[in-house]
């Protein structure tokens, strides 16, 4: 085992490929790319590199949603380089930055693209390998290199290396039932990190992936897609089913097998409202940093346990992975005690050595509990843990603020006002004003603003009722799919 955890962590692509042949590999608008001929793509790239760009060890891919760009992920994987994902829809002025700072000047691109100052290269006449490359045994590179969506900071660069990935595919392969019968629904860009586990996820079970179109309606595009192909695994962001409740009565997908949240809160309500829709299918709830390697804890939903352990109406976090531990700190990165609330500290074979450029004081450090030393990432969540050995969200550190003396979590001003709002989605964040700091609500729609505050002063105590509610036509999102906070505080007058 610990051999084949040297080794780049797409190569249980090849082992898949042997068993899936002709299988469909790669569903897209355009056709089916089955097993065989992605692996004769990826043989040719691979001998195309190592031809032309041997001496490069960050390689940018443009996301073209095609077979071309995820046979361009595994040959770069296989032949011991670092991948960075790059969004052809992202300002020409951010992918420059981000090949600039990872040390890239190429761009291999199935379809023409222009970024200057970076060589591009195209990818898609390259067909047939003459030779079939081995893959390198070992590797000190990163698998990929992602940038953190840069809404609360200045963006970082995360590298994620192999025995990280290989950590977190020998326990979701095993934890869950993936078959070759699957088919994976993949509605992530390749720049945000669950997109690897949709898609080697299916390509390492031997499984079909169905790429989304990307037009104009997302969520309309999902609904077409879960009923055309009759996909059997999905994962999505919470915030679609924000936008999907309207219609929970009119929808039903018989064949969903698994259902996967991960990359911001789930409520309880909507979890409950969506399992109407999927009555043969497993909600699994996920919770994991970029630096902790895709995610690395889960939860099974369901109806009966999880509203009761659910925290403000937030489903838990779960329990980690096998091999990760957690620490819970205070704000002088002392231990808290059991059931105390704290910030998540984390330590294992999932989490990142260091950010591009060397490790962070802020975020890593090292502390030793039972006797073993290790280091920690700070999450920067708050939580505790329930009983049951769950971990339960309580709210994001940086977001925590003193209002009159008062420590205030945004998060639960939030849980009641999208209970009394339909849950729409909304956002509470401090807002500097006249020297400190009061809550401002954001709320997607339109709604009685002086109702709905009355309604908070009837639950939550006065400094956790914001000052003033906005109402604004579509939440501003970043490229993840979360809430991009930075961008409500522009709504402020």
């Amino acid at each position: 085992m610990d051999n084949f955890r040297e080794e780049p962590f797409t190569i249980r692509f090849i082992k898949a490929c042997e068993k899936a042949d002709d299988g469909p590999a790669i569903i897209t608008e355009t056709g089916n790319c089955s097993y065989r001929t992605l692996l004769q793509m990826v043989y040719a790239q691979m001998e195309f590199i190592a031809g032309t760009i041997a001496n490069e060890s960050v390689v940018a891919v443009a996301d073209q949603n095609d077979a071309f760009t995820y046979a361009s992920f595994i040959a770069l994987n296989l032949l011991g380089k670092t991948w960075l994902p790059v969004s052809i829809r992202n300002p020409e002025a951010w992918n420059r930055n981000i090949l600039t700072n990872a040390g890239s000047s190429i761009l291999l691109s199935s379809k023409e693209i222009e970024l200057k100052g970076i060589r591009v290269l195209n990818t898609s006449g390259i067909h047939t390998p003459q030779q079939c490359m081995k893959p390198v045994s070992v590797s000190s590179q990163p698998a990929y290199l992602l940038f953190t969506s840069g809404s609360t900071g200045t963006p970082k660069g995360v590298p994620v290396k192999n025995h990280c990935l290989h950590a977190f595919f020998d326990f979701m392969l095993g934890a869950y039932e993936f078959q070759a019968s699957d088919r994976f629904l993949q509605i992530y860009e390749p720049s945000f990190d669950v997109s690897v586990f949709v898609a080697f996820g299916a390509l390492f079970s031997g499984a079909g992936l169905y790429l989304l179109p990307r037009k104009k309606f997302l969520f309309q595009e999902i609904v077409q897609m879960l009923e055309l192909y009759s996909i059997t695994v999905l994962s999505m962001v919470p915030s679609v089913l924000n936008y999907l409740e309207p219609y929970f009565k009119d929808l039903r997908f018989e064949k969903l097998r698994y259902s996967f949240f991960s990359g911001d809160k789930l409520l309880h309500a909507l979890a409950e409202g969506w399992s109407g829709c999927i009555p043969h299918a497993r909600i699994i709830n996920s919770y994991g940093p970029t630096e902790t390697t895709i995610v690395c804890s889960h939860y099974p939903w369901n109806r009966h346990q999880s509203e009761t352990e659910s925290l403000n109406g937030i489903v838990p976090l779960g329990k980690l992975f096998p091999g990760m531990h957690a620490l819970l700190i205070d704000e002088h990165k002392k231990e808290v005690a059991r059931g105390e609330a704290g910030e998540l500290c984390l330590s294992g074979p999932q989490v990142i050595d260091e950010y591009m450029g060397g490790v962070s004081e802020d975020e890593f450090f090292e502390c030793t509990t039972s006797g073993i030393s290790r280091t920690y990432f700070r999450t920067g969540d708050k939580v505790k843990l329930h009983p049951s050995g769950n971990f339960l969200f309580i709210g994001r550190t940086d977001y925590q603020v003193k209002i009159n003396g008062y420590r205030v979590e945004p998060e639960e001003t939030e849980a009641v006002l999208a209970s009394l709002n339909n849950h729409k989605l909304c956002a509470v964040i401090p807002i500097k004003e006249n020297g400190g700091e009061v809550l401002y609500a954001f709320l997607e729609g339109r709604g009685d603003e002086q109702n709905l505050l009355s309604q908070l002063r009837k639950v939550l105590p006065a400094p956790s009722v914001p000052r003033k509610i906005i109402f604004i036509d579509t939440m501003p999102m970043n490229r993840n799919g979360k809430i991009d906070r930075q961008e409500l505080i522009k709504f402020v007058k």
